[in-house]
């Protein structure tokens, strides 16, 4: 088998949009050498085919793309579509969801595309700082309030400062991120006045936040934590 051939075999049976497939598997099935795999993944790549979900990875994961008359979308739509892949199906019946099943597939591989793209992007930031917490059960549960959830998901996603008011006083943060601890929610971040201290707060005792702009010291809007 050449290398021509190789390849479309392993586009035609190998690769898939659900289930990933490895360097390693690849070259023990085919008989030739993990770079040669690496070297056809990457031609494969290049012409809009394959994509890894990992780069960085050990092994990395191959997926197969979506042909490209499917949907197209947005970064932003994809992380919402596939936030939400999971609700959807518990919602709806089997024989429903499978219809439109194909859209959450295109939005998994749209956003690992286009993540791996854009390492800097507001969806990619706002996701790695929420990652492991829900958000909607602590507004359910009263931990914070929905305006305030806002300013803080605003200040994590725009990189930020956030101006924190406690009954100790007001606390300016930078690198916002969020965490769950015994079921409640915490706020974290570096504090700007004192260099190299973290600060966390659970988000019950905040009174109010508001987006802080360290150029003009304005309070552009004060949101109530509860």
């Amino acid at each position: 088998m050449n290398q021509s051939e190789r390849r479309r075999c392993i586009e035609k049976n190998d690769l898939s949009t659900r289930t990933s497939v490895t360097i390693p598997q690849l070259a023990f099935k085919y008989g030739v050498s993990e770079n040669t795999i690496k070297a056809d993944f990457i031609a494969l790549e290049t012409i809009g085919v394959a994509y890894c979900a990992n780069p960085n990875g050990k092994p990395q994961l191959w997926f197969a793309v979506q042909p490209s008359n499917s949907l197209d979308m947005t970064l932003e739509l994809a992380f919402a579509l596939k936030y939400v892949n999971e609700t959807v199906k518990a919602m709806l019946p089997d024989e429903i969801y499978q219809s439109i099943e194909h859209v959450f597939e295109v939005a998994q591989a749209t956003y690992h595309k286009k993540r791996n793209a854009n390492h800097q992007s507001k969806v990619v930031r706002f996701e790695r700082l929420t990652a492991q917490v829900d958000l909607s059960k602590h507004l359910i549960l009263k931990h914070i309030g929905h305006d305030a959830l806002n300013t803080v998901k605003s200040a994590i996603s725009s990189g930020s400062q956030l101006l924190v008011d406690t009954a100790t006083g007001e606390h300016v943060l930078n690198d916002v991120s969020v965490f769950e601890l015994n079921n409640m929610l915490f706020l974290k971040g570096r504090s700007s006045g004192i260099p190299g201290k973290i600060e966390q707060f659970n988000t019950y005792e905040i009174t109010a936040v508001s987006e802080f702009d360290s150029l003009t010291h304005l309070r552009p809007t004060t949101r109530c934590a509860a």
